[in-house]
Formats: structure tokens, C-alpha cells, sequence
């Protein structure tokens, strides 16, 4: 019974998702003026503003990133920390990956030289549809 409780949770979250219409859209100035206040105020080389869909987090909003994910705007949820917040419905902090054994072989650990995280959901009419984050190599 939980597992389709939460199958129907998800399809709710993705149709809400897919409501914004943010999917997708082009880089907007509102948004990345939040994601670099956020790097600056908390000392960190990345932010993010993240929408997690069905096989991909998509970046609203990024700062910070290397390529090719500055210019993919996106990574596959095999990438993604963002999807736990997002699970969770709360905020989530990992001071360091490389001891935590649910993300320390994370793609992103090494691809992105993601060490600590820091995210909390970002909700509409009760859906968490992403996270706003932080992210240090250290």
C-alpha cells in the first residue's frame, strides 16, 4: 500500500510539475540573481535552483557549474541529491559525502566534486517539485 501511496504522490508531484511550465524555460535573471546571492552568502562555489522530473533534475537556475552541465542545464537523476530533498519533503544537509554511505558513490561526488550539500524543497500548492541548494568541493 505505501509503495502506491507514493507512486500516486509522484504522479501528483510531476502533473504539478509539469504545470509550471518552468521546465525547460530559459535562464531567468530573477532566479539567478537567488542562486548567486546564495553562493556568495554562504561562501560556496555552487548554487542551484533545481526541478526534479522523472529522469532528470533540470537547473531553473545554476551558478557556478562546469561544463557541460552549465550549458546541459540539466544531469540524470543518477546525479541528482536534489530528488532526496525533494523525497524527504525536508531540508536536507550532507557535511560530507565521501563518508555518507548513501552518497559517497554518488556520480556527482566525483564528476561534479560534489563533498557537501545543503537543500531544501522548493514547493508549489504543496508539491515539492525541487530544491534550492548549495554545494562546496570541500
Amino acid at each position: 500500500m505505501s509503495e502506491l501511496l507514493d507512486l500516486v504522490h509522484n504522479m501528483n508531484r510531476l502533473a504539478a510539475l509539469e504545470r509550471t511550465g518552468l521546465l525547460d524555460s530559459p535562464p531567468q535573471e530573477p532566479f539567478d540573481r537567488f542562486t548567486r546571492l546564495a553562493a556568495r552568502i554562504c561562501k560556496v562555489p555552487i548554487a542551484l535552483m533545481t526541478l526534479v522530473d522523472r529522469d532528470r533534475q533540470f537547473f531553473m537556475s545554476s551558478f557556478g557549474l562546469s561544463e557541460p552541465w552549465q550549458t546541459l542545464r540539466e544531469t540524470p537523476l543518477t546525479h541528482s541529491f536534489c530528488k532526496h530533498a525533494v523525497a524527504r519533503r525536508a531540508p536536507l544537509v550532507i557535511p560530507d559525502t565521501t563518508k555518507d554511505p548513501v552518497f559517497r558513490d554518488n556520480p556527482a561526488s566525483r564528476e561534479l566534486a560534489v563533498v557537501a550539500y545543503a537543500g531544501i524543497p522548493l514547493e508549489v500548492d504543496g508539491q515539492p517539485l525541487g530544491a534550492f541548494c548549495v554545494v562546496d568541493h570541500e
